[in-house]
Formats: C-alpha cells, sequence, structure tokens
C-alpha cells in the first residue's frame, strides 16, 4: 500500500459477505446454526462479489447502479468502517467520506461541536480545527444555528454541515454517497463546484450518485455495479448507457418501462411511462422516416396520483448506443407548469421539424426524475426505428445538417455578382429530384 502514489484507490478481488439474520442474539445465533443443520443454508448475502479496480489520483470515479448493487458497500470499505471478507483495499493518502446522513454526529453535541467531533474522527487535530472552523460554518451556511443541538437540525442542515466537514479537511480521497441529493439546489451546485476545486488540487474523489446528469457532468470515468459485480466500466457515457439498457425490458410492445426495484424507482406503481412511439409524419408514410422530413416522440405515461417531477429527458441513441441528441423539458421557456406534475393517463408529444438523423436503426429513451432531479421515478425505451437519408455522403456522421449555400462569381462585385444559392436538405434530396425528372 505504501508503494501507491497519494490518492490512489485500488479493489483487488474484493467480496464482502453479511450474513442475514439474529446472529446479534443467542435466540439467533441458535435459529441459525439449526438451520444449517437441517441443511436450509447460512443465508448469506454477498454484497460485492470478485470485485477488482484502480483508480488513479486527482480523478472522478462515479459509481452507479441500482440499488442494492453494492455501491455504498464500496465506500464503506474504503473508508474502513468495515473490512473485506475477501481480496485487498488499499487506499493511499488520508481519506474523508460523506457516506451516510449525520454520520459521525452526536444528537446532543451543538454544530460547532460536532465539527471538533467529526474532525477528530477524520483526523485532524484540534489546532487544524480551529483554523478551518471559520471556512466550514462558512460553507454551510449555518452560522446562526451553529451553537444549537443537531438534533433539532433538518436532513438538509445535516447534509450542509457534513459536507463542510468532510471537503475541508484536506484529503487526498474523498467519498460521496448520494447525500447530496437532499440540499437545495444552490448548495449542491456550491459542492459541485468545491469538488470540481478538489480535484484540481489532486484530490480523488468516489462518487455515488443515481442522477445521471450530474454522472456525466463530474465523473472522468464510470462503473456500473449490479448485484455486487461490475456489469461495465470505462467512458462516463458507455456505462451510462449500459445502466439505462440494464433498466429496461425487452419484452414491452412499444416501450420497456423501468422493472419494479430499480434504482430510483421508488414507488414503480404511482407513475409509468407505458409507451415510447416514433411516428412520421403522416399515416401516408407507411411507418418509414425520413431524415428530412418531420417525425413525432410521443410519450405515454399512467399516474396513480399527482406525481411532481423534475424533468422529462428524451435520448436518441444510435443502435450502437451512441448518443445522438438529448433535450429536457427544462428546456420550455418558464417550464411550463403542465410539465411539472403528471396525474391520470396522459401523452406528450415532442415534434422534430425535421428528423435530420443520418441512415440508420435508432431507439429513443425517455427518463423522468423526481423534483430534486436526483432520482429517475420512470423511464421507458422506444422499440428500435429505422430511418432513410437518399442522399448520402461517405461519412455521414451523425446528423444532417440544414444550411445555407451562397456563391457569387470571383471579381464581380457582391451587389452586381451572379449568386446562386440553395437549401440542404430540401424537400426532395437531390437524388429524389433527379429520379423524378427521369
Amino acid at each position: 500500500m505504501n508503494d501507491l502514489p497519494i490518492g490512489t484507490v485500488e479493489f483487488s478481488g474484493v467480496s464482502k459477505r453479511y450474513r442475514l439474520g439474529g446472529l446479534g442474539t443467542l435466540r439467533g445465533t441458535l435459529a441459525a446454526l439449526s438451520s444449517k443443520v437441517r441443511g436450509n443454508g447460512s443465508r448469506e448475502l454477498w454484497a460485492l462479489d470478485d470485485v477488482s479496480f484502480h483508480v488513479e489520483p486527482g480523478s472522478i470515479l462515479g459509481l452507479i447502479g441500482p440499488n442494492g448493487a453494492g455501491k455504498t458497500t464500496a465506500l464503506k470499505l474504503l473508508s474502513n468502517i468495515t473490512q473485506p471478507t475477501m481480496g485487498r483495499v488499499a487506499v493511499s493518502g488520508r481519506v474523508s467520506s460523506l457516506i451516510e446522513l449525520g454520520a459521525g454526529f452526536h444528537p446532543e453535541l451543538t454544530g460547532r461541536e460536532n465539527i471538533y467531533l467529526n474532525g477528530a474522527i477524520l483526523g485532524l487535530s484540534r489546532r487544524e480545527i480551529r483554523d478551518k472552523l471559520d471556512q466550514i460554518i462558512a460553507f454551510s451556511e449555518l452560522e446562526r444555528f451553529i451553537d444549537t443541538p443537531v438534533k433539532r437540525y433538518s436532513s438538509g442542515m445535516y447534509v450542509r454541515l457534513g459536507f463542510a466537514v468532510a471537503a475541508h479537511v484536506a484529503p487526498d480521497v474523498l467519498l460521496v454517497d448520494e447525500v447530496l441529493a437532499v440540499g437545495d439546489a444552490s448548495f449542491r451546485q456550491r459542492c459541485i463546484e468545491h469538488m470540481r476545486t478538489l480535484r484540481q488540487r489532486g484530490v480523488t474523489i468516489i462518487f455515488v450518485s443515481h442522477n445521471m446528469h450530474l454522472i456525466r457532468s463530474m465523473c472522468d470515468t464510470a462503473m456500473l455495479l449490479v448485484g455486487g459485480r461490475i456489469q461495465a466500466t470505462g467512458t462516463v457515457d458507455a456505462t451510462i448507457s449500459a445502466y439505462e439498457s440494464a433498466l429496461v425490458e425487452a419484452d414491452a410492445p412499444h416501450a420497456r418501462p423501468m422493472p419494479p426495484g430499480s434504482a430510483g424507482a421508488s414507488s414503480p406503481a404511482e407513475l409509468a411511462v407505458t409507451s415510447v412511439q416514433v411516428l412520421p409524419s403522416s399515416s401516408t408514410d407507411q411507418g418509414r422516416l425520413l431524415s428530412h422530413q418531420e417525425a413525432t416522440v410521443r410519450v405515454c405515461y399512467q399516474a396513480r396520483s399527482p406525481q411532481q417531477i423534475g424533468r422529462i429527458d428524451v435520448r436518441t441513441l444510435r443502435a450502437d448506443d451512441t448518443l445522438c441528441s438529448a433535450i429536457d423539458s427544462l428546456g420550455l421557456d418558464g417550464h411550463d407548469d403542465r410539465f411539472r406534475v403528471l396525474s391520470g393517463r396522459g401523452m406528450i408529444d415532442l415534434h422534430y421539424r425535421p428528423l435530420q438523423l443520418t441512415t440508420g436503426r435508432y431507439y429513443v429513451l425517455v427518463q423522468i426524475t423526481d423534483p430534486s432531479d436526483s432520482l429517475v421515478i420512470a423511464a421507458g425505451q422506444s422499440q428500435p426505428f429505422d430511418v432513410s437519408e437518399p442522399y448520402c455522403v461517405p461519412a455521414p456522421g451523425l446528423y444532417v445538417p440544414r444550411v445555407q449555400w451562397t456563391y457569387r462569381e470571383r471579381g464581380e462585385p457582391n451587389e452586381q455578382g451572379l449568386e446562386r444559392s440553395g437549401c440542404y436538405p430540401p424537400e426532395l434530396s437531390p437524388i429524389e429530384q433527379h429520379r423524378q425528372g427521369d
């Protein structure tokens, strides 16, 4: 471990086993032993199963995956809260963690006293804490309540104080779980900016979140955990695409809604995306989607009761999972109130004028987040669809741009010169026009 550069994190074949049941009592232990004698098994849960990864100093790794995937267990192993059953965990340098809301706080002590307590737990001397005290209090914005017992703090105040302490202990490695979802938007943004500042100083950050927007904007790389095993790792976009594919079912006729128990689906029956369809501009097209014509993405939903939401995120992806376009309801002027609350059965149409995709096969992924924009509460995916663009250059890229071509004869004044212009793509592509001329 001492040979690793400061700020390096390494997992080597790590597995973590928990025993389920009442082993903490004599009755529970006897019941477990009796169960083993009868051959009913030991009721074990492997929260992590042979996990290996390496994080370079100064980088930010995003850990994503459904609830119960093992993300928090990985952070607890890194922060030395618990030990691996098998394998090796190596962290070089001082570790600061914000894993559980209010972890390390004593409810009867004031905010100021808990800063000293939490700082000591994180390895700071009393003098170091005193030197940073004003910065910590200012960052938390709890000046009025800093001498109030924290048992009277709201969950948001807990997060403010906990993050302020964790981020100001000059860590080499910072571990952050999904606690920032509790804070308000302005504080969350300041935390993000502070983490970016820490990265510039060379601090390694491992960040657990269900907020894919945040993962994309914050992280250098990402890792997907499912059932305690690594399912994907690498670039952020590729890993998120793998996660989004895991969130949808392949057997629905028009959409693949988020399966029960997936990440962020606290109550799948409350709000569901029932179908996602991609429709041509008119019924006469017989299901054909042409690049230079209009198309509509239709999102149908069902809510058991009025549901407040954060945003409706719509992404168009190529069959190889390359992201082609992304848009969400926050882009609306003033964020139309009709997109803040969804109730009953409804239908939302997005009109693409024109579609502009190059020839190929695509699909549309729709995600709806909660009011904090931290959790995906409903999701759906369209069936694959094909787009045709008759005129195609050798390397067409992702979309067909609409451009204006202008030409003037050389040597002639602009106002007197011969000007030839054209717009592409026109209503008909050049090849179609040629064919119609024949």
